[in-house]
């Protein structure tokens, strides 16, 4: 067997994601070198911001036979390509992948393949997947594995490193069971997927097929599954572990497509498209991979039989087919290639005229922004996938919508058909099924056409690819021992404040928003929370006795944007100068003679600041803050100089310095105060702050006998602890949160002991 040492050592990478392919494409030169370039598709889209911010990993094949190995460090992206020679692509992916494991989980549109040989190429190049994901993975890290072609991955990997939470989700159709009792390999493939901590697919009926595969194949003692899918998760138990299986539909990068779709550039392109074609009454659209599973020939038959019959929704209507070429080596690729050419070569024989086909077929792969322009040009959109786990086309073509024109006329075989309901739905095996789909589609009067199309739209642009992926990955966090690993990250001078201070009867919990819930980035307009750490700070807003508040010298309106809708947390923004609805009886408003200061100050530090590059002035209700993080450092010491000699010494305006900011105050306040009246104002017995930044020095200075006080990063600090930097705050919060939640059962039970039957007869003295 090929695949070289075991390893269980550990890397330095939190996340993995362990595909086929890695998110490039490696071509070799002519001299022998190689090039590569970057190939982003939804998939990398959604996971590219995890990957950065958990020093992430992607494990995958280059795309070339016998390519190098050697890791490519990208943008902070590290990617470690897994090499095949021509043998293991032909046996692995070619043979077992795609002409053994893609029939039959698309329905058996065309027999399998059972070869032996492939199987073990499958086994060894699965083995070899697992090797380097376990030499990338650092110490508890969270593994990703992609699709079909790596279901033995997550019980190998298990195997080499039990430490590692691994989720696994399958791209295409989970086969009913009759079909996939087939497969000679049936009881390995069930148990390498039941190596992963939690199994996704993309609609609920997949999930409960592997549900019962689970009970059947492993057996009725070992295994033990609920069928309870529509509720979300079903279990499978395995002696101590637990795995969750769950659907997750997933989708697109929406947003990017709206945007296309808007593209002054596209819409000029796609009113040239439909001057080419003649500017036809309709276009009809098919894109599609070449793949017998995507039922090109289904439509193709449907409109020829239109065109015989001289149906008057067909008239002045012409079809463009778009058919990517995929795995043209295969025997069952070929002959469907041929089949449908003809079929084209067919239509446009009989029906075409001298310049006006009725089908254009291109037999190629266009670019993003070339099919964003078809689909605007489009007026019915044809997806007729005879078997498909979802189907992005149809997604897309949604998204590109943005007029609230065009009608998608949608297969029922296709996992989108489950969310796409306003589509026109129809059976890809009934011709006539199809043929009056495309009628309808065809003769759709333009209102009910926008009515369905607004109905689209909503579904596609509120689900897409991001909410995707977190859907799953928070699922897949959900099946760990979060406070566990959270307590191993954390210094244990820290665990040990959180654990005395939780057992205090009323705790407020007060945070910084930038350095602490969100990293300091370059320009604060791109600042975002660590979606981490606003989970457990909302988990802390419900846990009885604790009051949650983020104190930022942000603007409140700055805060409340950045945060998105929060409830029962409290927000101070501007140093304590502003705060949410339910605390404004603490703040004073700001008089007629600091206005006439503030206004006076904003010119003065626009003059000051207008000749230098880089900086920037934020305006707020009480103040202004310059900004000076990525300025030269000539010019940041001179604008530095300036301020603290003029205005910074007015009568009335205060000077808070910050790390790469200066703000000047036309009020009294500070982040100390801020927290003080929030502590009063909640009757609190105890606090703890987390800051980072000098301004959270005033808070941590009002701190006193049982406060905690936490320090993000480094410097000098009157913080009672440390911790290293703001991916540790979601540990902070997430062991707080369980503790208080203890302390309160303690607390709980105590009360009710104490009010029982022999609590009173002890207290009467009986």
């Amino acid at each position: 067997m090929s695949g070289g040492r075991k390893s269980t050592s550990s890397g330095n990478s939190d996340f993995v994601v362990v595909a086929n392919r890695l998110p490039i494409d490696m071509e070799r030169l002519p001299d022998g070198s190689v090039t590569w370039k970057r190939s982003p598709g939804g998939l990398v889209t959604a996971l590219e911001p995890l990957l950065r911010r958990q020093r992430g990993a992607w494990i995958g094949w280059p795309g070339i036979v016998d390519g190098p190995e050697d890791p490519i460090i990208e943008d902070e992206l590290q990617l470690y390509p897994v090499r095949l020679s021509a043998e293991e692509f032909a046996e692995y992916y070619e043979g077992f992948s795609n002409a053994t494991l893609w029939p039959l989980y698309h329905d058996v549109i065309v027999k399998p393949i059972y070869h032996r040989e492939w199987w073990d190429r499958y086994v060894d190049v699965n083995r070899r997947f697992a090797e380097a994901t376990s030499r990338a993975a650092a110490e508890g890290a969270t593994v990703w594995v992609q699709d079909y072609q790596l279901q033995l991955v997550p019980k190998m990997l298990r195997m080499l490193r039990p430490d590692l939470t691994i989720g696994f989700f399958l791209h295409i159709p989970f086969p009913p069971v009759e079909l996939f009792m087939q497969l000679p390999w049936r009881t390995e493939i069930i148990e390498g997927l039941l190596g992963a901590d939690l199994v996704g697919f993309h609609l609920p009926g997949g999930a409960q097929n592997f549900l019962f595969l689970s009970r059947r194949l492993v057996g009725a003692n070992t295994s033990r599954a609920s069928v309870g899918v529509r509720s979300r998760f079903g279990e499978v138990q395995l002696g101590f572990r637990t795995v969750k299986v769950g659907a997750f539909p997933i989708s697109i990068d929406s947003a990017e497509l709206d945007s296309k779709g808007r593209n002054r550039d596209i819409r000029r392109r796609a009113r040239e498209i439909r001057a080419e074609l003649g500017n036809p009454r309709k276009i009809l659209l098919g894109v599609d991979r070449l793949d017998y599973t995507k039922g090109i020939d289904v439509r193709l038959r449907a409109f020829r039989e239109l065109l015989a019959e001289q149906d008057p929704a067909v008239e002045n209507v012409v079809m463009v087919q778009i058919a990517t070429p995929s795995r043209e080596r295969l025997r069952s690729y070929k002959r469907m290639r041929e089949a449908i050419e003809q079929q084209v070569g067919s239509l446009n024989g009989d029906y075409g005229r001298i310049g006006r086909p009725a089908v254009h077929y291109l037999r190629q792969s266009l670019p993003r922004e070339a099919l964003a322009a078809f689909y605007v040009a489009a007026d019915v959109m044809t997806v007729t996938p005879l078997r498909d786990g979802m189907n992005l086309v149809a997604k897309e073509y949604v998204a590109c919508r943005v007029d609230g024109g065009g009608v998608l006329l949608l297969s029922e075989f296709t996992g989108a058909a489950k969310e796409l309901r306003a589509a026109l739905l129809v059976n890809p095996y009934d011709t006539d099924g199809v043929k009056d789909g495309l009628r309808a589609a065809l003769s759709m009067p333009p209102v009910e056409a926008r009515r369905r199309m607004r109905s689209l739209r909503r579904q596609v642009l509120t689900h897409d690819v991001d909410r995707w992926a977190a859907a799953f990955l928070s699922a897949l966090e959900h099946t760990r021992d979060h406070v566990a690993d959270a307590m191993g990250r954390l210094p244990s001078e820290v665990t040990a404040a959180i654990a005395e201070i939780s057992e205090t009867a009323r705790l407020l919990v007060a945070t910084d928003f930038d350095g602490c819930l969100a990293p300091i980035v370059d320009d604060p307009a791109t600042a975002r929370p660590l979606p981490e750490s606003m989970e457990a700070l909302r988990s802390l807003t419900v846990t009885p006795g604790t009051v949650v508040a983020v104190v930022s010298g942000r603007a409140l309106a700055d805060l409340e944007e950045l945060l998105g809708p929060v409830e029962r947390i409290h927000l101070v923004g501007s140093h304590g100068a502003e705060t949410s609805a339910e605390d404004r009886d603490e703040v004073s408003a700001v008089t007629p003679e600091e206005s006439r200061r503030l206004g006076r100050l904003r010119l003065e530090l626009q003059q000051i600041t207008s000749e230098y590059r880089g900086v920037r002035l934020e305006l707020k209700p009480t103040g202004v803050a310059v900004h000076l993080r990525g300025m030269d450092p000539a010019d940041a010491a001179a604008v530095t100089t300036q301020i603290e000699e003029n205005p910074a010494r007015w009568p009335g305006v205060h000077l808070l310095r910050g790390k790469m900011v200066l703000e000047l105050t036309v009020v009294t306040t500070n982040k100390g105060r801020a927290l003080k009246a929030l502590m009063k104002a909640n009757h609190c017995t105890a606090t703890v702050f987390i800051g980072d930044d000098i301004t959270d020095e005033n808070a941590f200075g009002v701190l006193e006998g049982s406060d905690v006080g936490i320090k993000v990063g480094p410097g000098r600090t009157a913080a009672d602890v440390r911790i290293a930097d703001p991916n540790r705050v979601a540990d902070v919060l997430n062991v707080l949160a369980d503790n208080r939640r203890r302390a309160q059962k303690r607390r709980s039970q105590h009360a009710a002991g104490t009010s029982g039957p022999v609590a009173k007869a002890q207290t009467s003295g009986i």
